[in-house]
């Protein structure tokens, strides 16, 4: 896997000690917890990301989890497909805002914002574009006013090297806010991409990866650098998966944290288009 050189550290056993917890998120800028989630509510969250892409005709109608296939990521049509993800009732489960609210050490508030991911495996694929790769960046280059929101990500199935996720610099939050600069090797409906230069994250904050199981979840600061893995899985599996931001409840909200992402998909100038097409939001 090109470019990491080593492992996401398991957090799990740091849950219940608050002052370890924390030290290790602001040394390294992220927390990587196995099983915390509930699997059942992840597998419900699986089912239904299943369902919307066999009813907008994506996926053949026989498909089941293991063996779903797609021709494109951008071959459909994501904010109909936001409509059959109900992703808010998995965010804001019970159990899941508690494994939050043990993450931040107090009560959160989950944005209104989510990105659902369903990648097929582009092995074999010339057209690079086709892996859907994100370049180098940080989450909090587009969203704000505040930065003391945290990414969250969970895998909807397992990955693995062949299937990929994200890799992360590790201790990379710690020198702030890099510059973002047009990639042209990384483009998203036909649209490059920003991105942070490879050349701008040094060799004191290496790139880690680790595969990951429904119920697992990964954190990470604002300003982690942090990418997307290729699926390259032979035998292909897709890669299903979705984030959100998590912030202090008593924290300013921005245009993410109460906007959902079919809503700013619509709005050029705000949100997830505003990453697509390489400018940032001008409105928090």
């Amino acid at each position: 896997m090109t470019n990491v050189i080593g492992e996401y550290t398991d957090c799990t056993p740091l849950l219940g000690d608050r002052e370890a917890l924390d030290r290790f998120y602001e040394e390294h800028g992220y927390l990587f917890l196995r099983g915390v989630l509930d699997r059942e509510l992840v597998r419900t969250a699986a089912e239904q990301m299943l369902h919307g892409l066999i009813a907008l005709g994506a996926a053949d109608e026989r498909a089941t989890l293991d063996d779903l296939t797609i021709d494109s990521f951008e071959g459909v049509d994501e904010v109909a497909m936001h409509g059959y993800v109900k992703y808010d009732d998995f965010w804001n489960h019970p159990s899941t805002v508690k494994v939050f609210e043990e993450v931040l050490g107090e009560p959160v508030f989950v944005f209104r914002s989510t990105t659902i991911r369903y990648y097929p495996s582009a092995a074999g694929v010339q057209d690079p574009s086709f892996a859907h790769l994100t370049p180098l960046h940080q989450d909090g280059y587009y969203i704000g006013p505040n930065k003391d929101f945290r990414t969250t990500w969970v895998p909807l199935i397992a990955t693995n090297e062949g299937s990929g996720g994200v890799a992360l610099a590790d201790g990379s939050h710690k020198r702030g806010s890099r510059e973002h600069v047009l990639n042209e090797d990384f483009r998203r409906f036909g649209h490059p991409v920003r991105g942070i230069p490879p050349t701008a994250v040094g060799p004191d904050e290496p790139l880690l990866y680790s595969a990951m199981e429904p119920g697992d979840l990964l954190v990470f600061h604002a300003f982690t650098c942090h990418k997307s893995m290729p699926n390259v899985s032979s035998p292909a599996v897709m890669r299903l998966s979705m984030d959100t931001r998590v912030q202090p409840a008593a924290s300013p909200r921005g245009h993410n944290a109460l906007t959902p992402w079919a809503e700013s998909a619509k709005d050029p100038s705000k949100g997830i288009m505003s990453k697509i097409t390489g400018t940032p939001t001008t409105v928090e």
